[in-house]
């Protein structure tokens, strides 16, 4: 049975760590800071529709209290941002009875897989698709029911491997929907044209002028990726199958269900802007193009988040200004 090593704590990788846990599939989840502290002390709070619980995990501060072994995964849980020195952390560690391990990234943004690529052979990126908040310490709402979310493997950057369909199936086995694609770039792509709206979230209360920018910045995003040769995959209809089990709505009692770019401001953490709208003004300036829209957006989310600003509480005021409307 493999087991998995879970760097991140937050509202992917604790779920992720709590359902493996309850199917008896063996994982470690590394946790720092109070979120650490509470989580080996408390364990975790894991609310769902049908109630609270309480969950014992494995819990580590990193990789000096975890001597990795043959047949383990590791699992980038970090927002994008952290990636760099998560690899640092983990790569070149000495593994008993293998070279290394392979690496599975639960991230959104296109430069994670590549980064990982560096350090280990074996890279698995993942679209996932799985509304959680991660708010207080020690504590995740998973809003979607009856199912908690649904993931899609690949090896990055393109193919099969056998690794990929264990993921899978000890995902399965966990209570989620998994499955395996070729294409993992393609399906990554389109996650990212979807989280281009995330800042939107973040900063401005919801509109139709809201909903205008949001499209307006995936139009942009479209071209810069059409720049590279990158199509994105028709993910809407692609997941259609999962649609109806993985349905997410809000739980009496619990704050409404935002973004994860909007979660980082409200803890008054650091936003990951600069890997999604910032991998589109990336792309747009690497084929000659520019990406105004996105750029604005990506600006100003960073003052916000220098600022202090309330998530969630700009107007569409704020909204013509900052993006030149």
């Amino acid at each position: 049975m493999r087991r998995y090593v879970i760097i991140g704590a937050g509202a992917i990788g604790a779920t992720v760590a709590a359902q493996l846990t309850l199917a008896g599939i063996p994982a470690v989840l590394i946790a720092r800071g109070e979120n650490g502290a509470v989580l080996r002390r408390d364990g975790l709070l894991f609310v769902r529709h049908e109630g609270e619980r309480r969950v014992a995990l494995d819990v580590a501060s990193g990789p000096d209290e975890v001597d990795l072994e043959k047949g383990d995964v590791l699992v980038l849980a970090t927002k994008s941002q952290d990636t760099e020195r998560a690899l640092q952390d983990w790569a070149h560690r000495p593994v008993r009875g293998a070279e290394t391990v392979p690496i599975l990234t639960l991230q959104n943004g296109l430069d994670n897989e590549r980064t990982a690529l560096r350090r280990f052979p074996l890279v698995l990126g993942a679209v996932v698709w799985l509304p959680a908040s991660h708010l207080a310490p020690g504590e995740v709402v998973a809003r979607a029911k009856p199912v908690t979310g649904a993931f899609w493997i690949g090896r990055y950057p393109s193919g099969h491997s056998p690794v990929a369909d264990d993921v899978a199936a000890d995902l399965r086995a966990a209570g989620f929907h998994a499955g395996t694609v070729p294409d993992i770039v393609s399906w990554k792509a389109a996650k990212l044209l979807s989280n281009l709206v995330n800042a939107l979230d973040a900063l401005y209360a919801p509109s139709d002028l809201r909903d205008q920018a949001a499209e307006a910045l995936r139009a942009e995003g479209r071209r810069a990726l059409e720049a590279h040769g990158i199509e994105p995959a028709t993910l809407i209809e692609e997941a259609a199958e999962v649609r109806a089990d993985v349905v997410a709505s809000d739980i009496p009692g619990r704050p409404v269900q935002h973004s994860s770019t909007w979660q980082s401001l409200a803890r008054a953490g650091s936003v990951e802007t600069d890997h999604l709208n910032g991998e589109i003004v990336l792309l747009a300036r690497l084929a000659g193009l520019e990406a105004p829209l996105n750029e604005a957006v990506q600006r100003r989310i960073a003052r916000a988040a220098r600022e202090g600003v309330a998530a969630g509480s700009l107007t569409d005021e704020d909204l013509k200004r900052d993006l030149g409307y």
